[in-house]
């Protein structure tokens, strides 16, 4: 039996080396065996096609690009049975250990249950930064560990990464080097300098910043023993299963319009969220233009633009911004090979148009994947991507599996818990409030701090009998903690500076202990023990 998993609260794992997966791993392969049933038996086509033979062709297309993409790369290409797949994903960067654990996984659930491993490389994204966070200890200056953003390359702003070049190869190469300063306190050798000659090796094949990640990443994996076959999601938006997928979309304009932001909606309800950008934002309406969920651009350009379709006379006129692009010809007599056709020809006039996150695994889920991993982040959007499989295509959406980890770079933290510090924090309540209680000895034997405190056990003894004597109270007792606080003075700036370095310690353990530092900072060893674990 199948746990509803999907309306479970998705959180990472706090400890070090925890593990996350919902479902179980184990749960895995009667997962698969449903969705394998799920997916063999839908009642609907797509402009004609029946479904099965579109995914049919989606399946061979995908494996297909995939392997010629490897191949064109210098790599090896994994054998394996491309008739089912299993398929992850993540931007071309250097993420955490957490989402490099899938990539493993991936391999040996593959393996497991016959079928092909595809991780896609979601290169239709653009990259948020160039720059990679290094925890830097305590140095001379800087009493307190703190993070240093590294740049790795010049920074130019927000390009999609299939676009995205090195701006200056020197400063890019010079990369270990900056950060060596940083890490040589550090009680173990961080990999990066032997995972970046990689990376420049891969200068002389591609110019692209997060290609030369990726094939870096590559050989490590198969170094360690997980090769799987790897397609970026450009590549994967040029071929003819995912032009019929596009087109069905907009052939079907106004409805997947309305569905869409229908479910948008509900999702925002469910969980009460107020934000309209969470989790993603609604398609716009512009007079009879609307919007769907891809980015488009000319090739070249360095800004993404939203697409727009609207249908008129027998075809879809689209737009970006303000630039109007070529109209496609809707089917007629049940005939959609001009419609794909005029799609795919954008792409050979220079004209990209590319997924956005929930078309990717609508895409992915429906067409091509008997299995998607996801990680936290994407098993949550996801939840959305279920309604609308739901909706639109009236069919009861494929399972996905969630999966992630915890991995914590090695670094010495500071023995402080944030129970001391809560108890601190209680010690100096009581020490301001009830100075009584905190009286040292010499002051016991001082005449005026004795005769005070007793004062103030009478006060508090007193029951009063109505409002005004209960206001007098208040403030006598009010009169004589502040009498009795210089007899505490003392204790009370020692436990005020105690506070102060405990606080610092949590907030240096805070950054000493994130879970989201970069691969290729963390010690090969420890890192290769943890990810090859999954295989």
């Amino acid at each position: 039996m199948i746990q509803d998993y999907r309306h479970r609260r998705l959180l990472a794992p706090r400890q070090d080396g925890a593990v996350v997966a919902d479902p179980p791993l184990e749960d895995t392969g009667p997962l698969l065996e449903r969705n394998r049933q799920l997916l063999a038996h839908p009642a609907f086509d797509i402009l004609g096609r029946p479904i099965q033979e579109l995914r049919r062709q989606a399946r061979a297309e995908a494996a297909s690009a995939a392997r010629a993409y490897l191949q064109a790369a210098g790599e090896p290409v994994p054998p394996g049975d491309y008739q089912s797949l299993l398929m992850a994903g993540h931007q071309p960067e250097l993420f955490h250990p957490g989402v490099w654990v899938k990539n493993f996984a991936l391999n040996r659930l593959a393996r497991l249950h016959h079928a092909a491993p595809i991780n896609l490389v979601v290169d239709n994204d653009t990259g948020k930064s160039a720059s990679l966070r290094v925890p830097q200890l305590a140095v001379d200056g800087t009493p307190w560990p703190h993070v240093v953003n590294v740049p790795i390359d010049r920074w130019t702003g927000e390009v999609p990464y299939e676009e995205r070049t090195v701006r200056d190869e020197s400063f890019f190469a010079s990369l270990p080097s900056r950060v060596e300063p940083l890490t040589r306190g550090w009680p173990f050798k961080p990999m990066l300098e032997q995972f970046w000659q990689e990376v420049l090796r891969q200068a002389r094949r591609t110019p692209l910043f997060g290609e030369r990640l990726v094939a870096a990443r590559r050989s490590v994996e198969r170094r360690w023993g997980c090769h799987n076959l790897e397609l970026p999601v450009s590549i994967l938006c040029r071929t003819e299963s995912f032009a019929w997928f596009a087109c069905h979309l907009l052939e079907n304009l106004a409805r997947f319009h309305d569905v869409y932001n229908a479910c948008v909606h509900d999702h925002r309800h469910r969980y009460r969220i107020r934000s309209r950008n969470h989790p993603v934002p609604d398609l716009a309406t512009q007079g009879d233009w609307l919007e769907l969920p891809f980015w488009a651009w000319e090739s070249g350009g360095h800004n993404r633009g939203r697409l727009f379709a609207r249908i008129a006379e027998r075809q879809v006129e689209l737009r970006v911004g303000n630039s109007r692009w070529p109209a496609l010809p809707l089917p007629r007599d049940n005939n959609a090979v001009p419609m794909i056709q005029a799609w795919q020809a954008l792409e050979r006039r220079g004209l990209k148009v590319r997924s956005r996150a929930l078309t990717n695994t609508l895409f992915a889920r429906m067409f091509l994947a008997d299995l998607f991993v996801h990680g936290i982040g994407g098993g949550k959007y996801d939840e959305l991507t279920d309604a609308i499989i739901r909706r639109f295509y009236q069919s009861e959406p494929p399972g996905f599996l969630v999966l992630s980890a915890t991995l914590r770079l090695p670094l010495p933290a500071y023995p402080v818990t944030m129970q001391q510090r809560c108890q601190l924090v209680q010690q100096l309540r009581d020490l301001r409030f009830n100075p009584q209680r905190h009286l040292e000895a010499n002051a016991l034997n001082a005449s005026a701090a004795v005769e005070l405190s007793n004062q103030k056990q009478a006060w508090i003894a007193r029951a009063p009998a109505n409002p005004r004597e209960k206001q007098e109270r208040f403030q006598v007792l009010r009169a004589l903690t502040d009498q009795l606080a210089p007899y505490v003075g003392d204790r009370l700036k020692e436990k005020r500076q105690e506070l102060s370095v405990r606080a610092h310690e949590l907030s240096a353990n805070a950054i000493l202990q994130r879970r989201d530092y970069a691969f290729c900072l963390y010690p090969e060893a420890l890192l290769q023990s943890f990810c090859t674990s999954f295989l």
